[in-house]
């Protein structure tokens, strides 16, 4: 991160403490007034979602706003999000981040998540970061003023830096170094929050998270600040639409910046509107009001919560999502002045997934390696450094060669049994990778120094084992496989060979061209299939191959239809 001088009114910094005074302040005026009223347990039979251990359904989607995340999901329900934020910058183009996340509720008020960051910046892009989650909430709702939840992310770099956070430097300040080196990798990090939510007077739901980051290597960046969000339905019935506010401050400083930190402050509407019972859209345009902050911060969302339609069956919830299924009840209105509890008969659960069966997999696949991307040199520099017996070639992947790589693969699967089955996987990916051709010859003289661009296809062909635990009542299956087998089509390089004094313009050098080869490769990974019917689901996971040492490695992401009969 990249140190920067601002201005920080005094006026400004009371308005942040007055935000989060009037937010929090009603807030625990009424969870006093909660612990005081008691209910009896009520049913949900509305369009909405389950509720998470009484929370509201709109507090029940783990994710509240864009910004914002609120308590747990209910107990093997899952969360779908596919996120785009936009941030338009004062001081150069604007970067595109991609966030895909699923998360699992567990029983105890516990919650698993697996999350992938990709960006967009400046006409490059690829995988930032990978995060493994887990939140914990510290009640059931209303049973602790504000429903306090803790929550814990450690985020694996496996990409570039491509844009720092801060201002770059005065033109010319520290650009030579990065040309020269590359760019640097992205740092692994971790974050802990804490999330606080409520519902006011049975319309009004709202939530806030107060976050604190810390990378582990690099620049050693820190960030903390909180987020908060407010949300009432309007218009359409069921609680289709709601319209509110959203904001976030952020303190960000590096090692070198610790007393002059960066302040950026962004608030504006926010919007969610339900397509579905069960999905919906969030649209947050927020607008920055310091000299630190982006002009606009634009998120857009789309997320899908479905299972765990038993899990809270009779759990106490709002007011404003009771629904009574009893016709003859409805009509005598006796015992007006009590709530009552849903009996309801819950037929025998279906078979998703067979005892014994064939899976046919199809999928698309991203290939990510675990090295920087070729800091391409200048090739006068390659030969120098070579003349002097140190070549400058970087640290980039030796095998699938660039940073990334898409393609696509299927596999072939026989379940010998409900949890457990063996098959065959391939695989091809699109792959390039930068390399050079240099001829100096100083009896002619000749110096021919020219760049290169390896095109290739690779390709790997695996015998795999894959196990599987079908929650039962539910569409889901979280799964975990291995695979061993050869992948070929990669490890192209070029060497260069110099003989002479060590001077890139008095020496005799010739590059040798190396062509692919076949490796041993051993891969494994985790994920989840989601069937749609009983012989058609959706899969998605993360795994990692393993090719003869750490510069080949590489991390996949997968997401296909599979068949089963």
């Amino acid at each position: 991160m990249l140190q920067t001088h601002f201005c920080r009114p005094i006026l400004w910094h009371l308005t942040l403490v007055t935000a989060g005074i009037w937010f929090v302040s009603p807030a625990l005026n009424h969870s006093v007034h909660a612990q005081i009223s008691t209910e009896e347990g009520v049913v949900v039979t509305a369009e909405e979602v389950p509720s998470a251990y009484g929370a509201p359904p709109g507090l029940s989607r783990s994710r509240f706003s864009n910004a914002v995340n609120a308590y747990v999901l209910p107990p093997w329900s899952f969360f779908f999000g596919e996120l785009y934020e936009g941030q338009g910058f004062r001081h150069g183009p604007p970067d595109h981040l991609f966030t895909q996340e699923i998360e699992m509720g567990l029983p105890y008020r516990f919650n698993v998540a697996a999350e992938a960051q990709f960006e967009r910046f400046n006409g490059g892009g690829g995988a930032q970061t990978v995060s493994l989650e887990a939140r914990w909430a510290l009640a059931d709702w209303n049973k602790i003023p504000l429903n306090p939840t803790i929550f814990a992310e450690y985020k694996f770099g496996v990409g570039t830096i491509r844009h720092e956070e801060v201002p770059p430097p005065p033109a010319g300040g520290g650009q030579e170094e990065e040309e020269e080196g590359g760019p640097p990798k992205v740092p692994d990090a971790y974050e802990v929050r804490l999330l606080l939510a409520q519902e006011f007077f049975g319309r009004i739901e709202w939530a806030m998270n107060w976050f604190f980051e810390k990378e582990n290597t690099g620049d050693r960046g820190r960030e903390w600040g909180f987020s908060q969000a407010a949300m009432t339905p309007v218009l359409l019935p069921n609680e289709r639409l709601k319209v509110g506010i959203e904001m976030e401050y952020k303190n960000v400083t590096t090692k070198d910046t610790r007393g002059d930190p960066l302040n950026s402050f962004v608030i504006g509407p926010t919007l969610a509107w339900k397509p579905t019972a069960q999905t919906r859209v969030d649209v947050s345009p927020l607008f920055g009001v310091t000299d630190d902050s982006p002009i606009a911060d634009v998120f857009v969302a789309f997320s899908w919560l479905f299972g765990g339609e038993r899990g809270e069956a009779e759990a106490p919830v709002s007011s404003r999502f009771r629904y009574y299924t009893d016709a003859s009840y409805s009509r005598s209105r006796k015992d007006s002045g009590k709530e009552m509890k849903q009996v309801a008969y819950v037929p025998p659960c279906p078979e998703w997934y067979g005892d014994r069966e064939w899976n046919v997999n199809l999928w698309g696949t991203y290939a990510f390696t675990n090295t920087d991307f070729a800091p391409n040199p200048s090739l006068v520099d390659i030969v120098q450094s070579t003349s002097e017996g140190g070549p400058v070639l970087g640290t980039y992947d030796r095998y699938i060669g660039g940073d990334h790589g898409w393609g696509g693969g299927g596999d072939i699967k026989y379940f010998f049994c409900r949890y457990a089955g063996i098959g065959v996987e391939g695989f091809a990916l699109d792959a390039h990778k930068p390399g050079f051709d240099i001829f100096e010859d100083q009896a002619v003289p000749l110096f021919v120094h020219r760049r290169i661009n390896h095109n290739h296809t690779i390709g790997a062909v695996l015998g795999t084992l894959t196990l599987r635990y079908p929650i039962p009542c539910t569409r889901f299956a979280p799964y975990a496989w291995a695979g061993v087998g050869a992948i070929f089509g990669g490890g192209e390089r070029d060497t260069l060979h110099t003989q002479g004094p060590p001077d890139a313009f008095e020496v005799n050098a010739q590059t040798e061209h190396f062509g692919s080869e076949t490796k041993v490769l051993g891969q494994f990974g985790a994920g989840l299939e989601i069937r749609f019917a009983r012989h058609i689901g959706w899969t998605n996971d993360l795994s990692f191959g393993v090719i003869d040492g750490p510069r080949n490695n590489f991390g996949m992401i997968r997401s296909g239809l599979n068949f089963a009969f």
